[in-house]
């Protein structure tokens, strides 16, 4: 028992699993496919592979990996959608002792390029149009061409890397972590004995391919003898869609960055259904905040579990934190929790001196969770990764705080940190105050980027129906004066529609950096409400541009984005549109047409359609078939 911010809270870390050997982080999932290959092993559009059938698909496209000559440690690009058959090629990558690059066809041509540069891959497996949009000189496969029907697979192989993940680099240029298998073999393990994850479960496929969290998601279900399900785009991107999946599928476990957590959690505020299937929660890539409507969700699942997850790509996962029970007695902001047992975490001063326990500190992290490197970057690796007393840790750039027990909270980053009159500022801080607010949805501090004293500087999105802006300001500065020092208070808040977020769901801090003054709103009155539409998205989604039929969720619209657009319609006296219907309408020109029908009808005709949309899914799905 750990007690938090005054709350008292149990927490239990399974003890270590012996796995010495890198091949054994794929033993442990192969295993599970002999031993039940009768069991749905992925969900795709209401069609089920079992074990059995996704075991044979592995083996046989293991062997053609083999058969071109891939060997231990090489690199393979997987240029490839979300579905079955990718799930079987990364079983069958590392089967063969390659590394897993997943590519997405999204990225910027010259983000791939520059990928493809650093990783150097052996081979690159995708379809016809990914060909033509990678380099030339790297060997190309279609899955058809590899598929192998050979009766003697060859014997796995011992790769020491398990996949090549990149993220952003400071220079601007993308860095590759190539990611050690006995780390995630270590990961892998520490799921298969703990209590609550340890347990098959029929589990949401959530993340990105590009994102470590996808890895967790595939090899925690297939070692743990459950069933993945994978959701489309849409539904990743709808929420109101993925609490449709959630109930049809009756989803146990789902893995969700924090963002698509609030955006979830707010569609249940809205109306939706609550997602009473699910058993466990996993949540990691930013700080965790409590808000009222993420606890509102979490009250309507009594039995379900919130888990917090903390570590940055080079390491994965390196510490949990449970929260059960009464979600009213949970802290606002849950600490990242205790070391899993395969990683050790010392906290450093900028000398990298130990600091005093209860001291605030930048995190390193060793043990068996570390990265091998930055692939062909031996400058960059030498940077993050050091020695220290004969041992490997990684510098995470994380500030962080021991509350006793072997607790750690997160305070924030080291390069976020803002220093304004002398003083050493945390934008978390004032972030935590400002979303006590009732009107505000959303809040990041950043600090003006001007050749003057530097200012601190309020984002804020807000909530509901809030219209004015002026009154809105005024009531957050007097709200921060009652609660933070002078000098902590904002000289300047910023209303947004919406906050800008990264490629993985991050509020994208760095595009908000000097931005002082959001650009007033403009709006064509008179005009015909396509083109008002288009103006009202173009803003939203801070686009110079807008192709009028394009799906405006691709673009990077979010449930949170829909709320303002709904506000700013709302404001203006268009009342014809929802979130039901943007969702199920997410272009410029299908909204445009929803105002020519009398929005009671169509709203009646769509929600008619939609429940039998529903019946006839789940009158489908027979959780006891096992053919593709």
């Amino acid at each position: 028992m750990t007690v938090v911010n005054g709350h008292h809270i149990e927490t239990s870390i399974p003890q270590r699993v012996t796995c010495d050997e890198p091949s054994l982080m794929i033993g442990l999932v192969l295993r599970q496919m002999r031993d039940r290959p009768r069991s749905i092993a992925v969900r795709y559009e209401s069609r089920s592979m079992n074990y059995g059938a996704l075991f044979d698909a592995s083996r046989r496209l293991a062997t053609a990996l083999q058969v071109q000559g891939i060997g231990a440690n090489d690199v393979i690009g997987l240029a490839m959608g979300r579905e079955p058959l990718t799930v079987a090629l990364i079983l069958a990558t590392l089967q063969s002792g390659a590394a897993v690059l997943p590519l997405d066809m999204g990225y910027p041509l010259i983000r791939l390029t520059a990928m493809l540069e650093d990783s150097r891959p052996a081979l690159i497996v995708g379809n016809e149009d990914s060909r033509r949009h990678l380099l030339p000189d790297i060997p190309w496969r279609s899955p058809a061409m590899l598929d192998s029907t050979s009766a003697d697979p060859a014997a796995l192989k011992n790769g020491s890397l398990a996949y090549v993940l990149f993220t952003s680099g400071s220079t601007g240029r993308p860095k590759g972590v190539a990611m050690s298998s006995i780390a995630v073999a270590r990961l892998i393990s520490w799921h298969i004995v703990h209590p609550r994850l340890g347990r098959a479960a029929r589990t949401l496929q959530f993340a990105p391919l590009s994102f470590d969290v996808s890895f967790q998601e595939i090899l925690s279900t297939f070692a743990t003898g459950g069933t993945l399900v994978l959701p489309t785009e849409v539904e990743r991107r709808n929420p109101f869609a993925l609490l449709m999946l959630i109930a049809r599928e009756r989803i146990e476990r789902i893995f969700l960055p924090y963002v698509a957590l609030h955006a979830l959690a707010e569609a249940v505020a809205a109306g939706a259904s609550a997602p009473t299937t699910l058993r466990d929660v996993i949540t990691a890539g930013e700080q965790l905040r409590l808000t009222p409507s993420i606890l509102a969700l979490f009250a309507a699942l009594p039995g379900c579990t919130l888990h917090n997850h903390y570590g940055p790509t080079e390491t994965h996962v390196v510490t949990a934190f449970e929260l059960s029970g009464n979600p009213a007695e949970w802290p606002e902001l849950p600490p990242i929790g205790s070391p899993l047992p395969h990683v050790r975490v010392r906290l450093v001063d900028a000398e990298l001196n130990r600091v005093a326990t209860g001291c605030e500190g930048e995190l390193l992290l060793g043990g068996d969770c570390l990265a091998a490197g930055y692939i062909h970057r031996p400058d960059l690796t030498a940077e993050r990764f050091v020695e220290l007393n004969g041992e490997r840790w990684y510098r995470t750039g994380d500030i962080v705080r021991e509350l006793g027990s072997g607790i750690l909270a997160y305070i924030g980053r080291q390069d976020e940190q803002i220093k304004v009159d002398g003083y050493r500022i945390e934008p978390s801080e004032i972030e935590n105050v400002l979303c006590r607010h009732e009107a505000v949805l959303q809040a990041v501090v950043a600090s003006a980027d001007s050749s003057g004293p530097r200012r601190l500087i309020a984002h804020v999105v807000p909530r509901g129906s809030q219209i004015d802006d002026v009154a809105l300001v005024a009531e957050l500065r007097a709200h921060c004066e009652a609660i933070l020092a002078s000098y902590l208070v904002p000289k300047s808040f910023v209303v947004h529609a919406a906050l800008p977020l990264t490629a993985s769901g991050k509020i994208d801090r760095l595009a908000l950096a000097g931005r002082e003054v959001e650009a007033p709103w403009i709006w064509p009155d008179g005009a015909p409400i396509q083109q008002q539409l288009a103006a009202l998205w173009k803003q939203l989604l801070h686009l110079d541009d807008l192709d009028i039929n394009a799906n405006l969720f691709a673009l990077g619209a979010t449930s949170l984005t829909v709320v303002r657009a709904l506000t700013e319609l709302r404001r203006r006296g268009f009342r014809a549109l929802s979130a039901a219907l943007i969702f199920e309408h997410p272009s410029v020109v299908k909204q445009a047409a929803l105002f020519v029908t009398p929005p009671a009808s169509l709203a009646a005709s769509e929600a008619r359609k939609r429940s039998e949309r529903q019946r006839v899914a789940l009158s489908r799905f027979d959780p006891r078939k096992a053919a593709l």
